[in-house]
């Protein structure tokens, strides 16, 4: 279902965490186990790159998602673990609460919900919240 590629390694990865996480969201949003996700967890110089190359902004961010139209692969998700780490200070959260919620954004992206017009923000982040807050008892 999720391949977790860890690219950055002076910061952890919580593998668990992040593959539960990802079978809770692909649970209650009916995704095919057989649609794999690829995680990639980068640095915030190659998140830069790719948002450079792809948004057109130069600079880094906390997490991208490429959504590819294949029966097998529903998508990539690139989270930057310094990121990770700085929000988390920023927000209160843990780390891992921050990853898991980087994750779950991602994978909401991936399923085509987005956060451009206010009306699709609030639905997008009211299943986040949602999420966020049941994973949380569950795992």
């Amino acid at each position: 279902m999720i391949q977790i590629i860890h690219k950055y390694r002076t910061l952890p990865c919580p593998r668990e965490l992040l593959l539960k996480t990802a079978g809770f969201v692909y649970k209650e949003e009916q995704i095919k186990a057989n649609r794999s996700t690829v995680l990639i967890l980068c640095s915030d110089y190659f998140i830069r790159k790719l948002n450079r190359q792809y948004r057109g902004k130069d600079k880094p961010t906390d997490v991208l998602s490429f959504e590819f139209s294949d029966q097998d692969l529903l998508g990539e998700i690139y989270i930057s673990l310094q990121r990770a780490k700085t929000q988390a200070r920023s927000y209160g959260l843990t780390y891992d609460e921050e990853l898991k919620r980087l994750l779950v954004h991602g994978l909401l992206h991936l399923m085509g919900y987005d956060h451009i017009k206010s009306k699709d923000r609030a639905v997008m982040e009211e299943r986040e919240e949602r999420y966020n807050r049941a994973q949380n008892s569950e795992l």
